[in-house]
């Protein structure tokens, strides 16, 4: 990947939100208008959920492919696959701030703390099933079999992940295989969807997923990096909740992978003891010893040249120049 092509993440991803912003503007409309219409105890709390908004880093893509097509796409059909795609992600987030004790998200409260578990996961649940109600009337038959299927990766994937949690000998093919399902199906779902809508052939559907797949994995990559600190403008901001959680990403394979008996012996119990304060750096400047951030990076960047691969099959357009930086800005992601 060129360096001299690289731009900021976050600008780049400002620009693409503002040029399919109509689309998701609408998808917010429906998002809201399901959440107002949703039963006594159920409307005030998704309400509250569906306000605090994120990046839209997946609905955005979904609309740059959409509007790949020859044709300019049908408002209702994108922003009906936006919404869906909106609220699978935010159930899967419900859900997993449950998993993971998550006290704030977005700087409030996590639905659980708020409400207490039970409400918590039936409201993500409601959720999920709006999800998949936003697409019930596609004519496309194929998208509602997407995104269902992504929601049963999705689901899988985090079962996987808490199976291998605390598993230090998790291996590289096994890692990637979680992630494909607790992140990339997700990213794959919403390039297959796009596509779909921008009519293009079943083989070139299927391109698009793949190249969903790899962005999505190289997403996750960079998540985990930046969780050790790693790529954060403020170092500070390191979070160390993976390895305080038992969760075993890439940096951490690779140092298994590479380092010898004793380091292993020194490494296995400082995550023993990961939450003592001054523990987590003293892990970091013991895998730094064996490149592991770097080598996860580079990883990360040869998924991301994949997914640019396989960009450049769509037909030439200023999405698709849109398109094009943002996977080459996501080397720059910080946050």
């Amino acid at each position: 990947m060129s360096a001299s092509a690289q731009q900021n993440f976050q600008e780049v991803l400002q620009v693409a939100r503002n040029r399919v912003q109509e689309y998701l503007d609408r998808a917010d409309e429906v998002i809201a208008e399901i959440a107002h219409t949703a039963p006594s105890g159920v409307s005030e709390r998704m309400g509250k959920l569906v306000l605090r908004k994120g990046k839209k880093i997946r609905s955005t893509l979904l609309c740059l492919l959409a509007s790949s097509g020859e044709s300019k796409p049908d408002m209702e059909r994108v922003a009906h696959a936006c919404a869906g795609i909106e609220l699978l992600h935010l159930a899967s987030l419900v859900h997993d701030d449950i998993i993971d004790e998550t006290e704030l998200r977005r700087g409030e409260q996590t639905a659980h703390m708020e409400w207490g578990n039970k409400i918590a996961v039936l409201i993500g649940d409601y959720i999920l099933s709006q999800a998949m109600r936003c697409v019930v009337d596609e004519p496309a038959r194929s998208i509602p079999i997407i995104l269902s299927s992504a929601a049963d990766q999705l689901i899988v994937g985090e079962i996987s992940e808490l199976d291998c949690s605390g598993n230090l000998n998790l291996s590289y093919d096994r890692y990637v295989a979680v992630i494909s399902g607790k992140t990339a199906a997700l990213v794959d779902a919403c390039a297959r969807i796009g596509a779909t809508l921008a009519g293009h052939s079943e083989e070139l559907v299927e391109e698009c997923g793949k190249m969903g797949i790899h962005y999505g994995i190289a997403f996750q990559i960079i998540d985990d990096l930046l969780d050790y600190g790693f790529g954060a403008k403020d170092l500070d901001k390191a979070k160390f909740t993976d390895v305080a959680n038992g969760l075993v990403t890439l940096p951490l394979i690779f140092f298994f992978n590479q380092c010898n008996a004793d380091d292993r012996k020194t490494m296995e119990n400082l995550i023993a003891h990961a939450v003592e304060p001054h523990v987590p750096q003293e892990i970091v400047d013991l895998m730094k010893r064996y490149n592991c951030f770097e080598k996860a990076k580079e990883n990360a960047l040869s998924h991301l040249d994949s997914a640019i691969a396989i960009s450049k099959k769509l037909p030439g357009s200023e999405y698709m120049d849109t398109l094009t930086a943002f996977f080459f800005s996501m080397s720059d992601r910080n946050n």
